[in-house]
């Protein structure tokens, strides 16, 4: 094939091109694929960035402090100092009762002479411990009795959700029953409002607030939602020089974001990155996806599917031109639970299956050795705190290779060193971010962790990238890939606003950060080594408009790769 006899010719300046190096161990048709990989991965890489940015951010951990909740406690005047009490009995909406805090109250009054301040005590316990678990609304009282019996009869009454309602105009935009993960009739779980709540602000058009009201029966709330109407359509767009060589430098890209136009408090983005200025057709590249969300109490259910494209013309010494182009589509179902929260903390399980086909030509030819259909299911558990003053978030991820939906599959005499279809690889993803002041000055330090260890040989798409702005900063067409490794960012900044006369604040922030990352591989003579580098910039913010600059330099970088020099960009973005 003509395509396999030019492999050796052009590979040289596959490496100059992409600024990976190539040995001679890695000489043949594994070399190129790997450097397709690599194109596959950024442009999947960006174009998942892309979406991201245009999605309003999960807010952080935090909800009503119950711990400072204190209960309203009211008891009858009893007749006398204090009442011979020999048994205590709780009766009423029980169900959720702790058996320890019963037996704990009857063991510590029953036998005794309870006075005012003694009843007091238990009705306060009892409904502070409904408090605590987020019944706010469940109380303890005494019903009308005489203790001269030597019983006291405590009534508990659960405080339940008569319905729910919708104010501010947008009541059609919102499916509480699916939104919210309580009913008319349950239990009253302040944890469960503040769910929905998130789930229902998670849309841009959405800025929704609780309020919780008597009903018609005691121990019965209405909960209204109050939601401002907004118009239901985003669009946000951005332009960046974050591209390389190979595919185009210059990209531009736009999502457009559908809210709850169903109904369902779903969310349905599609977007478009491709580059730009100037529109070359020997390198370029252009991705598309689509994203749709849909909450359903604690749980987030989303589906993506997304197609990229690239093509990259390689000129030979003799003047010839080659022409390599390759196409990924990606397509993945998530489902994502809530499993606790708090006033400081989150956690939540989440699964992925996801199917990827990749396909190559160079010089109009077919490459079969490069083209390949994977399956992954990722596990993972993630978790969100404030500690040490800070926001502290975690996920611990496994995934594996499978053999479904018509994936590759692997012979069972292939080599530890050739990559696997059916693989295994942990991953880890950390970060801390904490403001605080200096002589009145306020900063934010951030950190940024991100690793995997891989237990097979790993195609490029699935490894481990570092080099470029979402990594080590100071790279741009230099990138090193490998089974494991890691990645980590951190950054200082400063941020500031000044008045603008009577219009909107212009904001900003200057910051300074430090990069580095390492990658490793399995397989003998692929590179591996360690990135490191600085950047320096500034990032402007007015209205919807925002605007970073920056410069960012290599710091330590491998023989075999070239330095670039002092790189300079920017991003542009604008949302309506």
């Amino acid at each position: 094939m003509r395509a396999t006899f030019l492999l050796r010719y052009c590979l040289t300046l596959w490496g100059a091109v992409l600024g990976v190096s190539i040995t001679h161990a890695q000489v043949g048709q594994g070399a190129i694929d790997r450097q397709n990989q690599i194109i596959e991965r950024q442009q999947q890489d960006r174009l998942r960035e892309e979406q991201d940015r245009a999605l309003r951010a999960l807010p952080p951990p935090g909800g009503a402090n119950l711990q400072q909740v204190q209960p309203q406690i009211a008891v009858p005047d009893i007749g006398a100092t204090c009442r011979d009490i020999r048994a205590i009995r709780i009766g009423g909406d029980t169900a959720t009762l702790p058996d320890d805090l019963r037996q704990r109250l009857e063991r510590e009054n029953a036998g005794r002479c309870l006075g005012v301040a003694d009843l007091e005590g238990i009705l306060a316990a009892l409904t502070k411990s409904y408090i605590d678990r987020g019944y706010i609304t469940t109380r303890a009282y005494l019903p009308a009795q005489d203790l001269r019996s030597g019983v006291l009869e405590v009534t508990v009454v659960e405080g339940k959700i008569e319905r729910f309602e919708v104010t501010g105009g947008n009541d059609r935009a919102q499916w509480i029953r699916g939104t919210f993960p309580a009913s008319p009739g349950d239990l009253l779980n302040l944890r469960d409002l503040e769910q929905g709540i998130d789930q229902v602000n998670s849309l841009a058009a959405n800025n929704a607030k609780l309020d919780l009201r008597p009903g018609s029966q005691p121990g019965q709330t209405v909960v209204v939602v109050e939601n401002p109407a907004t118009f239901p359509v985003h669009l946000y767009t951005s332009l960046d020089n974050a591209g390389t060589r190979a595919t185009g430098v210059n990209n531009a890209s736009a999502t457009v974001s559908l809210d709850s136009l169903l109904g369902f408090n779903e969310l349905i983005s599609i977007t478009k990155r491709q580059s730009v200025l100037p529109e070359r057709w020997d390198h370029k590249s252009d991705a598309t996806g689509l994203r749709a969300v849909l909450p359903f109490g604690y749980n987030t259910f989303s589906i993506d599917a997304s197609q990229s494209d690239y093509t990259n013309v390689l000129r030979l010494p003799g003047g010839q031109r080659l022409m390599s182009e390759g196409r990924t589509v990606s397509k993945s179902f998530t489902v994502d639970r809530v499993v606790y929260r708090d006033q400081a903390s989150r956690a939540s399980l989440s699964a992925r299956v996801g199917t990827q086909s990749s396909r190559n030509w160079l010089g109009g030819e077919f490459l079969q050795v490069s083209s390949r259909d994977l399956s992954t299911l990722d596990m993972a558990a993630s978790a969100f705190t404030q500690v040490g003053g800070g926001i502290f978030n975690a996920r611990l991820g496994y995934v594996r290779g499978l053999k479904a939906f018509g994936a590759l599959q692997d012979a069972g005499t292939l080599p530890d060193d050739l990559p696997h279809a059916q693989f295994r690889k942990l991953t880890l993803d950390l970060g801390f971010s904490r403001r605080f002041s200096v002589a009145d000055r306020p900063f934010v330090w951030s950190s940024q962790f991100s690793g995997q260890r891989a237990y097979d040989t790993l195609y490029g798409t699935q490894q481990m990238l570092i080099g470029g702005n979402a990594s080590v900063r100071g790279f741009l067409n230099t990138v090193l890939s490998g089974d494991s490794g890691f990645f980590l960012r951190n950054e200082l900044s400063m941020p500031w606003q000044v008045a603008l006369g009577d219009g909107a604040p212009l904001s900003g922030r200057v910051y300074t950060g430090f990069d580095v990352g390492r990658v490793s591989n399995r397989a003998s003579g692929v590179p591996s080594g360690s990135l490191s580098g600085v950047t320096l910039g500034t990032a402007l913010q007015w209205k919807t408009v925002s605007l970073d600059v920056f410069a960012s330099r290599a710091v330590s970088v491998p023989g075999t790769l070239k330095r670039e020099g002092t790189l300079y960009g920017f991003r542009l973005a604008a949302s309506l």
